[in-house]
């Protein structure tokens, strides 16, 4: 006899809105519109003909039964997720394969140096990396982990700091000597101001400072924080630069710091996913390598 179930589509939207306990925050892990949720939950309702929330201004509840379907059906996905990881890995191609998504700036100048541990330590995981600023959509972009800077407080996800970050202005050695020597956080109205679109601390920076006569939004911006510091080492302005990205320009003297006032905001770099995600091991392999790396 043929089971007689509820569209899988629906019973998902559900498990995610009753866990979340928010239509919005439902929409935002599944990468689709709210009223796209409500509706999927209406029809689940109707399908049933029971009531499975209660809906209050600003505030959502489950029913009785609600609550109780909620919990049959967040044991059944669950186990069907360990079934799909358990053939992931037992899959001789697909469990070497391990997609994760980082900002490029990260990979480039904190993550590469020290890949040749990580294929040391797991030669059987093939490790790609896509590069974007965004935060990741899981299962819409097909990617198993991700790194995310921000104060880790993101729906659905288990996020653990990996880096933090500290922000000090950086110049060409020319701007020391100029008509405006940075002698003084003031000067820095003389001067252009490059600004990361991601990484934007001007603001914070000068009010540390107390250089209140430098108009924090004037200047470049960039979307690209290797292209920030290499326009930096150019001359063509004064970047906030942290010592993961610029310590090697310090060293070299391609770059200078003129003034020792560092800010250090409340935000880090993670490594982000899907608690469902650990049960895959190479995505547990690599969150665990990746925190040993930043504990070192």
């Amino acid at each position: 006899m043929p089971r007689q179930l509820p569209p899988l589509t629906a019973l998902r939207t559900f498990e995610a809105a009753g866990r979340l306990m928010s239509f919005t925050r439902a929409a935002e892990e599944l990468s689709v519109t709210q009223a796209a949720i409500s509706h999927q939950v209406k029809s689940l309702e109707t399908y049933l003909d029971v009531k499975l929330f209660n809906r209050r201004p600003r505030r959502l509840s489950l029913t009785a039964e609600g609550a109780s379907l909620l919990e049959v059906i967040t044991h059944s996905l669950d186990a069907m997720n360990e079934a799909v990881a358990a053939l992931r890995d037992s899959d001789g191609e697909r469990k070497t394969l391990l997609t994760l998504r980082s900002p490029p700036s990260f990979a480039a100048k904190w993550l590469a140096p020290k890949l040749k541990s990580f294929r040391r330590m797991h030669p059987a995981i093939e490790l790609r990396i896509r590069h974007s600023n965004e935060f990741v959509h899981f299962e819409r972009d097909e990617v198993d982990v991700a790194v995310t800077y921000g104060d880790g407080n993101w729906p659905g996800v288990t996020a653990v700091p990996v880096l933090s970050l500290d922000f000090f202005p950086v110049c060409s050695p020319h701007y020391l000597k100029g008509e405006a020597p940075l002698d003084n956080p003031n000067n820095l109205r003389h001067y252009n101001l490059l600004h990361d679109a991601t990484l934007d601390n001007w603001s914070a920076w000068l009010t540390l400072a107390g250089a209140m006569h430098v108009d924090a939004t004037r200047g470049t911006i960039l979307d690209d924080t290797n292209v920030l510091i290499q326009a930096a080492i150019d001359g063509q302005g004064v970047a906030l630069g942290s010592t993961v990205f610029v310590a090697s320009h310090l060293h070299s003297g391609a770059l200078v710091k003129p003034f020792e006032i560092v800010l250090q905001p409340e935000l880090a770099y993670h490594v982000v996913c899907p608690p469902a995600h650990l049960t895959r091991k190479p995505v547990a392999a690599f969150r665990d390598w990746i925190l040993a790396e930043s504990s070192r």
